[in-house]
């Protein structure tokens, strides 16, 4: 299969890649939608970053070269023999975060920190493997392309969570870029009344959605 991966900086190619065996607990997901996190682009321009090169990874087991993206959704082709709550044809998201597991995530919500397509092969291909604890079912009211934003509303909405944001507050928002969009969004949602925009690009704040720039502040910072 086809498969985006990282050599190094300034050197993503386009190979063929043979899956990994499927273990016991994962499922192999049919790619649909991925997308470029801000962290590809690091990993890109200047890494590595993230990318494991001198060792494997302790969670991964792997290290460069590696398949690239995280932001992916698809449908499950295939479960190991021990997924339980997965089957074939499950229209999921999956969560690239990977941890020990040992401790709740309320105390400790990096009890070790690996991704899915930056610590490990990931979604810029054609099948991904992962682990069925890093799965989410999507609800019939959402699209594939719409759960391959999931993981980067989750950062919003985990910002959001963060602020301790209460009804009618005033918000900053310093990046009009996509995560600064969702975090406006999460804001709205949690009951921000007025909210700021910040940005260095005129041109990010000029692609603001009209219908989402009602009551909102956009700035250009000079």
């Amino acid at each position: 299969m086809k498969a985006a991966v990282w050599h190094g900086a300034k050197d993503i190619r386009v190979e063929e890649r043979e899956l990994k065996p499927l273990k016991d607990n994962e499922v192999t997901v049919r790619v649909a939608w991925a997308g470029i996190c801000g962290s590809d682009l690091h990993e890109y321009q200047e890494g590595p970053v993230f990318v494991p090169v001198d060792k494997k990874d302790e969670l991964t087991g792997q290290m460069a070269p590696i398949i690239m993206g995280h932001e992916f959704a698809g449908i499950i082709e295939k479960v190991g023999k021990d997924v339980k709550n997965y089957n074939v044809g499950d229209r999921v998201v999956v969560n690239p975060t990977l941890t020990h597991g040992n401790k709740p995530e309320d105390i400790d919500c990096y009890d070790g920190f690996s991704f899915i397509g930056l610590h490990g092969d990931g979604g810029f291909t054609k099948f991904a493997n992962a682990p069925e604890s890093n799965l989410y079912r999507l609800p019939e009211t959402l699209t594939l392309q719409e759960g391959a934003l999931v993981e980067p509303t989750a950062v919003a909405v985990q910002a959001v969570k963060e602020a301790n944001l209460l009804f009618g507050d005033t918000v900053a928002i310093y990046g009009a870029g996509p995560i600064g969009l969702l975090t406006t969004i999460a804001a709205k949602a949690a009951g921000a009344t007025k909210i700021i925009v910040l940005d260095l690009s005129e041109t990010r704040l000029e692609k603001w959605p009209k219908n989402l720039a009602q009551h909102i502040l956009l700035t250009q910072v000079k």
